[in-house]
């Protein structure tokens, strides 16, 4: 824990460490601004989509970049191994995935639960709290692989080329959640799961019949439990090769 203390410090004053507040207000401005009527269902549609997965990958990024500046001496100067400083960069990065989900989820209960149907313009989707509290959960727990995988392609390859590769690779995600073998690619199991959750297909299109790339069985709840014990199968597998390859070279690879 101390060193994830001392990791967490470095970005107090960062952009890094305020990511998760401009990427989730960027995302609540622009849904409610631009969609209005469908405020709601459109702040979990773009979140979950796009910016969740660019904020977790620029987060990582930006996170690895701040030791590649300095060729990566002052991990290698401590007196500890490098495993337990990947682990608090890892714990840095769930930290800013959790926080950013917080924040979601409590300014959509606000926001579009109470005072803007209220106050201003009544919204098309009606979302429970408990469904904004499971969207916040699963948005959390089946994300949260994402997170040594792109600390290692960045500390590997570099900012720009893991940016692109996870971005690219995170697109695979809503057309694979709408087929029989969605639960085979990890970046496809929270769109799957959140169509469940929320009712809104990874198009942005209601999840009824007629609705285009609708299925049958798309909107089935029964598939959540065993969709998050794979993300989190693929978290411990990540966290265990990726934490292996950074005590063995990742730290001095300069």
């Amino acid at each position: 824990m101390r060193m994830y203390w001392a990791e967490n410090l470095k970005y107090r004053h960062t952009v890094t460490g305020k990511l998760w507040i401009l990427m989730q207000t960027l995302t609540l401005l622009l849904a409610y601004g631009i969609s209005q009527g469908n405020g709601i269902s459109s702040a979990y549609n773009w979140w979950y989509i796009l910016m969740l997965p660019g904020m977790v990958t620029l987060s990582a990024c930006m996170i690895i970049e701040k030791d590649r500046k300095g060729k990566n001496r002052a991990v290698l100067s401590l007196p500890v191994s490098p495993g337990k400083v990947w682990d608090a960069k890892i714990l840095v990065g769930m930290k800013t995935l959790l926080l950013a989900n917080l924040l979601g989820a409590a300014a959509n209960l606000i926001l579009g639960l109470y005072l803007i149907p209220r106050f201003w313009i009544p919204q098309v989707l009606e979302i429970s709290p408990a469904q904004i509290a499971a969207s916040g959960a699963v948005m959390t727990a089946a994300t949260l692989w994402q997170i040594p995988l792109c600390l290692w392609m960045s500390q590997k390859w570099g900012f720009l080329p893991a940016l692109i590769l996870n971005m690219i690779l995170n697109g695979s995600g809503p057309l694979a959640a709408v087929t029989p073998y969605w639960i085979l690619d990890p970046w496809a199991i929270l769109p799957r799961l959140m169509t469940g959750i929320i009712g809104i297909l990874p198009n942005g299109l209601t999840a009824v019949p007629g609705s285009m790339t609708y299925t049958p069985g798309i909107t089935d709840n029964s598939v959540i439990l065993p969709g998050v014990l794979v993300t989190i199968a693929w978290l411990a597998v990540l966290w265990g090769l990726s934490r292996f390859w950074y005590e063995r070279k990742g730290a001095q690879t300069v």
